[in-house]
């Protein structure tokens, strides 16, 4: 069996807390293909500098 260091645990943690808050608090629609536009522009930025 895998034994999970303290960073894993902390990571974990971390992730949890993220998820619990994002399900009382969603986001809407429009404002998640807002957020998907601006990091498809952001990587097309960063490939483009290659």
């Amino acid at each position: 069996m895998t034994k999970l260091n303290d960073y894993h645990l902390k990571v974990t943690q971390e992730k949890m807390k993220s998820v619990a808050y994002w399900q009382k608090h969603p986001i809407s629609h429009e404002e998640c293909l807002s957020q998907f536009r601006r990091l498809r522009e952001q990587r097309l930025a960063n490939l483009s500098n290659w």
